[in-house]
């Protein structure tokens, strides 16, 4: 799990969670209602600050998933996600971009339940 600063309402925030280099990702929890988006690389992160919600990211632009939740609550994945890191050198580290949704400032905790795939 990681934890943004406190977010004013519709502010993005960056977050990296500790994982594998590969994974299958089954559920996102969030502790207020947020937009997250997981990503392949802090890249392909970079390349989306821009994007709406409203708007469909490209395929092949790293997104590996996301969520919005309307409260506090956790998404399940069914099928399971297939995340992978694609940065010049494979890390454990998962980037993911967290936008607050709650109506008022606050920090939001995003959980990742993820299965290992690489020994």
């Amino acid at each position: 799990s990681g934890t943004t600063a406190s977010l004013a309402n519709n502010v993005a925030g960056n977050i990296t969670i500790t994982g594998w280099k590969s994974y299958m990702l089954l559920s996102i929890q969030t502790s207020a209602a947020a937009w997250v988006t997981v990503y392949t690389s802090s890249a392909a992160r970079t390349c989306e600050a821009s994007r709406t919600i409203t708007t469909d990211p490209t395929p092949g632009s790293g997104v590996i998933a996301e969520v919005i939740t309307t409260s506090a609550s956790t998404q399940i994945f069914s099928p399971a996600v297939f995340g992978f890191s694609d940065e010049s050198s494979p890390s454990i580290a998962i980037q993911l971009k967290v936008v607050n949704k709650s109506g008022s400032a606050t920090a939001i905790i995003v959980a990742m339940k993820l299965v290992r795939l690489e020994a």
